[in-house]
């Protein structure tokens, strides 16, 4: 008898069910910005701008919107820690901590079969190819 151990996504009897966690949990960290979010907030609580301040490229009304859905998950607890000026600090919640054993291996995953070696070469974007008007075809960013 073998003693590794089956793939969680091996014992679910039902095909539909396995199916509808995957899509709430894509639903949550499919998001661009959420793991970049909640991977900053692993290491301790922030305020708006020192989130702003780190994440590269994300816009304040993205970074807002985000951050309040990440707390209506139930992964971000949200503290106003001023009145005036209002300052906030961000800080996962016990539910939220527990996606580290999710982001660590996306994190390895990409940086292996996502980048060539280098994690500052980002791969060329990759989708429907669609042709530019001198005929060749380009990817599609939208």
């Amino acid at each position: 008898m073998s003693t590794e151990q089956i793939p969680l996504s091996r014992l679910d009897s039902s095909h539909e069910r396995t199916q509808r966690v995957l899509i709430e949990v894509a639903d949550v960290l499919g998001h661009k910005w959420h793991p970049v979010i909640l991977t900053q907030l692993l290491n301790g609580e922030h305020t708006f701008s020192e989130l702003s301040a780190a994440i590269d490229d994300v816009s304040n009304k993205m970074l807002s919107d985000s951050l309040s859905t990440l707390e209506a998950e139930g992964l971000v607890d949200r503290k106003v820690v001023s009145e005036k000026p209002v300052r906030v600090k961000y800080t996962l919640t016990p539910r939220g901590k527990e996606l580290e054993s999710v982001l660590d291996p996306m994190l390895r995953w990409g940086r292996e079969y996502l980048f060539n070696g280098e994690v500052d070469e980002m791969r060329k974007p990759t989708g429907p190819r669609l042709p530019d008007r001198s005929g060749e075809e380009v990817a599609n960013d939208e």
